[in-house]
């Protein structure tokens, strides 16, 4: 089984938002493989769109924050995003966006959330995913 954990980067540190990590940590059941770059977040397109238009007007403090609204245009655009993580069959996540999630399991990849006292490292967390402790 092919797991991915959104992640800062080498040190493995569990990333909250899928949409927005850097790179994507690999683990062929608990085998870590290396890391992938996260494309959505590489291309830049939240960015040229502007931040708040595309995931929601994401405000200073997490109680201000909102949730991208959801959309098949966004749906696909996300998706297209996606074309270097076909071999993954499960990604362990602490948070996504509808638009993400749905571009994941069109994708074939089944999100399963997480929490923060599942662990900190993406090491950590496929462990306890495969131990089915999460």
């Amino acid at each position: 089984m092919k797991i991915a954990v959104p992640v800062h980067d080498e040190g493995l540190q569990v990333y909250t938002r899928v949409g927005r990590a850097p790179f994507f940590a690999i683990f062929n059941d608990r085998s870590f493989e290396g890391l992938r770059v996260n494309l959505h977040a590489a291309s830049g397109t939240h960015e040229e769109e502007g931040s708040r238009a595309h995931h929601g007007g994401h405000g200073k403090k997490k109680r201000e924050r909102t949730m991208e609204p959801y959309s098949k245009e966004e749906v696909e655009h996300h998706r297209k995003d996606l074309h270097n993580l076909q071999d993954i069959d499960v990604m362990l996540v602490r948070a996504v966006g509808p638009n993400m999630k749905e571009a994941l399991e069109l994708s074939g990849i089944k999100v399963v959330k997480t929490r923060k006292k599942d662990g900190e490292r993406a090491d950590e967390l496929v462990k306890n995913f495969l131990d089915k402790n999460i």
